[in-house]
């Protein structure tokens, strides 16, 4: 009991003392007051005048392809066995692939901004989830004898830049690569590093940038072997109306004597080949009460040259083709968007329109498409037409050629190559591809017949493009957005397919048509709040007379005697599911 007594004393006093201590003020300087947290948006102050914002963003998709080359006759191979091929993720195979971003906004006063990204595509299933950065793949050989993948980069940087205003002026500097949209189509629009200057006059906003599309390092070259473009651009605000004037030069260059291998290279063209183009551009957007619209016209103007070298072996510029020989490059295009707002429901129509290139033997080049080199632009991603985001026959990654042409024999160098021939100077993609009319997110043909031109290859030689979409977009309740549609998609003028085909066709009472396909879509958008939303999608092709013309021109089994003509009528079929979180 004693011992008790004491314990509870000592308690009391210890309490006693503490409750005392916490009453008295703290010797020394007088404590400090708690700082308060500013917000700036999504932006948090971490140091005097500093603000961040922690980009993360998470978009999982689960999809579905089938008969992608228009014929289900023929078992078809994934273009590549590559988890990181975003070819593979929306036209070849049934899998779950993922985006996935983090990266940092930062902001220091008024005048300086800086944005770092970092971004991993990749295609996930159960063994590839526990991968290492080289050593995610299958191994040993699929049964068309391709060995998988034996490099991922992992985790790389997607984009980095910096703006940095001028005090007391409305001029700003940018270097870096941020995501650009030249032109309000955003026909013209990558992530390109660059380095340019912004001027902003309050209605009127000014830029003059030069971006490097390719250079001579990652061709493992030296000297004058780059693809940099320069682009003036100036947008008038005049509420609710928008005007815009775009000039941008294309340079490239793939200069020099080539005397280690052939002069023609599948992707970059032939040795020596040089292209000055520029693209000018003039549109209008706004509204007139309940109706949005967009127009723009497109001009593109500029000289060409070929080779400069004769090459070696099959792929050779041939005796008949002069050296360093003169093209003239002449196109225009058009786009047009409407949109009649009328509550609930709003139908949208739409058209693309640009020139087409008929003779592959003359010295014009007549074929419109923005850049000289096949690549992606942000044509869905202007406001305009982003519900057609998922539509492989307006923009998005095209299908593959028709019945994939896996039969069809390449011409000898100085004939018109086949448009879908393995080897030698081909008028379009290379055999089984994916992308056989146009790029990621490129409206217009570029692919087709862009090496039309023996000792030149350019996406300036197509056979022009018609794309005319119409739907219509249904908001039943908040947050949800319903979309269905019809596109069509034909060529303007099939004569470089026929020059290409002309034995083929030989005895035919007509020639290629040009209808390529029809689309019928629609998608459902759910945005359960600012972070998250669902979005389901999926999508019919039915191939046109002028792809079925394409098919029935190549041998579905060149094992037999003869040729084996495809048929290429099937429909190709997509689905998607999209869970999305961004913060």
């Amino acid at each position: 009991m004693k011992r008790l007594t004491q314990i509870a004393l000592v308690g009391v006093f210890l309490l006693a003392v503490v409750s005392t201590a916490v009453a008295q003020p703290a010797a020394g300087p007088p404590a400090q007051a708690l700082q308060p947290v500013y917000r700036l948006g999504n932006f948090t102050e971490v140091a005097n005048d500093l603000f961040m914002h922690i980009i993360a963003t998470s978009d999982i998709r689960y999809g579905t392809n089938e008969n992608m080359d228009f014929d289900k006759r023929i078992r078809d191979q994934a273009l590549t066995r590559t988890p990181n091929s975003t070819a593979v993720q929306v036209t070849d195979s049934d899998l779950t692939w993922a985006e996935v971003r983090i990266g940092v906004d930062a902001r220091y006063r008024k005048n300086l901004t800086f944005q770092l990204l970092f971004e991993q595509q990749h295609v996930f299933d159960g063994n590839l989830i526990d991968g290492q950065s080289n050593n995610d793949n299958p191994g040993g050989t699929d049964v068309f004898g391709r060995p998988a993948s034996t490099e991922n980069p992992g985790f790389r940087v997607e984009r980095f830049w910096s703006r940095y205003t001028f005090t007391g002026t409305p001029v700003t500097l940018f270097v870096g690569a941020d995501l650009k949209q030249v032109s309000q189509t955003g026909i013209y629009g990558n992530d390109d590093p660059g380095v340019g200057v912004e001027v902003n006059l309050g209605d009127l906003e000014l830029s003059a940038k030069a971006y490097i599309e390719r250079e001579s390092m990652r061709l493992g070259l030296q000297n004058d072997n780059d693809l940099v473009d320069y682009a003036f651009t100036a947008v008038y605000n005049l509420k609710p109306h928008r005007f815009g004037f775009d000039v941008v030069w294309f340079r490239d260059r793939f200069s020099g004597a080539d005397t280690a291998v052939a002069g023609f290279r599948p992707g970059l063209g032939w040795t020596g080949q040089k292209t000055d183009s520029v693209w000018i551009n003039a549109s209008w957007s706004g509204r007139f009460g309940p109706v949005r619209g967009l127009l723009q016209g497109n001009l593109l103007v500029g000289t060409a040259r070929g080779s400069t070298v004769r090459g070696a072996g099959a792929t050779g510029l041939p005796a008949t083709v002069p050296l360093e020989r003169e093209y003239d490059i002449f196109a225009g295009g058009g786009i047009a968007y409407l949109e009649v707002d009328l509550g609930v429901v709003r139908p949208f129509v739409g058209a693309v329109y640009g020139t087409g290139d008929g003779d592959p033997t003359d010295r014009q080049l007549h074929g419109f498409q923005v850049q000289p080199v096949s690549d992606s632009t942000q044509i869905t991603s202007t406001g305009f037409f982003n519900q057609l985001d998922t539509s492989s026959v307006f923009a998005l990654r095209d299908y593959s050629c028709p019945a994939r042409s896996q039969g069809l024999v390449a011409r000898p160098q100085g004939v018109p190559g086949n448009p879908y021939a393995v080897g030698t100077q081909a008028l379009g993609n290379v055999g089984g591809t994916t992308e056989c009319s146009h790029s990621t997110s490129n409206v217009f043909n570029s692919r087709l017949g862009n090496s039309s031109h023996v000792g030149y290859v350019s996406t300036y030689s197509n056979p022009g493009t018609l794309v005319l979409p119409a739907g219509l977009r249904v908001f039943p309740l908040k947050g949800h957005e319903l979309a269905g549609w019809y596109v069509y998609r034909a060529m303007i003028t099939t004569d470089l397919l026929e020059a290409a085909f002309a034995p083929e066709l030989a005895g035919r009472s007509r020639g290629i048509r040009k209808t390529q396909y029809h689309g019928v879509g629609g998608q459902w958008v759910w945005t359960l709040n600012p972070h998250f939303d669902i979005r389901l999608s999926g999508e019919i092709a039915i191939p046109g007379p002028g792809y079925q013309d394409l098919a029935r021109l190549a041998d579905c089994d060149p094992n037999v005697a003869g040729v084996q003509s495809c048929d290429g009528n099937d429909p190709a079929l997509k689905a998607e599911a999209r869970f999305r979180a961004r913060f």
